[in-house]
């Protein structure tokens, strides 16, 4: 055999071997992309942990677990003057939690202070403040709370004093106290003041607890941060203006961080 008849008959065996491997063999150029499958997962992490940031934001913890017991599992004790509240369970329990609530449903109890089967809720559940949280943060935190241990655990009925227990006296006090609706950002500030406004009047709710409380259970924005009694634990809510006696008014930054953090 002729050495070109040799070589035309070696190549016509490799040909088929070649275009196989090359058809299987990833380029180095361009390294095989993530299955998109996994890209779900991380985007599901991810969003996971930005609700758990934002749900410790809100303290979500402090309500909704009875000290050392289960998390989000909901009967905590709530003293107020009209009675005890008992926070629910929020854990994904199908049937005592919120494991049959969709998405919408978690963001319309947030932004409108009704539950998932349009009762009003009291407002020791501070919606006033929540109802400025993005539809995004609300999204965030809903995941992080489906994802937590499911815990089989009714939620206990309110004790409330007549009239307290009428929820449709509800309706007065969100005409009074409650405005609907998302946080504006002031045009006038910075992003990091705008920020900061967004946590300490969404969920961080700071009013709650340092802003004077009436008789009804309200306050006004003209007080606000002024420091007040909180009679479901009878502390005393130190002032948060910048009165430099009574408020912040001589605290540095750090200052502000180390309480926050450390508790100093």
């Amino acid at each position: 055999m002729k050495a070109s008849q040799l070589f035309k008959t070696v190549a016509g065996w490799l040909a088929p071997a070649l275009l196989l491997v090359a058809t299987q063999t990833p380029s180095l150029a361009q390294p095989p992309a993530k299955p998109a499958a996994q890209s779900a997962r991380n985007a599901q992490q991810a969003l996971i942990e930005r609700g758990k940031y934002l749900a410790q934001a809100g303290d979500c913890i402090a309500c909704h677990t009875v000290p050392g017991g289960k998390i989000f599992a909901g009967n905590r004790a709530m003293p107020t003057p009209f009675g005890t509240l008992y926070a629910p369970n929020i854990t994904p329990d199908p049937d005592t939690g919120i494991g049959k609530w969709s998405a919408d449903d978690f963001f319309k109890m947030m932004r409108t202070g009704r539950s998932r089967n349009g009762d009003l809720l009291y407002p020791a559940m501070p919606f006033a403040s929540y109802t400025k949280v993005t539809r995004a943060d609300t999204d965030a935190i809903y995941a992080y709370l489906r994802s937590v241990p499911a815990v089989r655990q009714a939620s206990r009925q309110h004790d409330l004093r007549f009239p307290y227990n009428n929820r449709a006296l509800l309706i007065g006090w969100r005409t009074l106290y409650f405005k609907e609706g998302e946080y504006q950002p002031d045009r006038s500030k910075s992003a990091e003041w705008n920020r900061g406004a967004y946590l300490v009047q969404g969920l961080g709710h700071c009013a709650m607890c340092h802003t004077p409380i009436n008789a009804l259970g309200g306050s006004s924005q003209e007080r606000a941060f002024q420091g007040g009694l909180i009679p479901m634990q009878n502390w005393y809510a130190p002032s948060l203006t910048s009165n430099r006696e009574a408020g912040l008014g001589d605290w540095a930054i750090q200052d502000i961080v180390d309480l926050l953090q450390k508790g100093v």
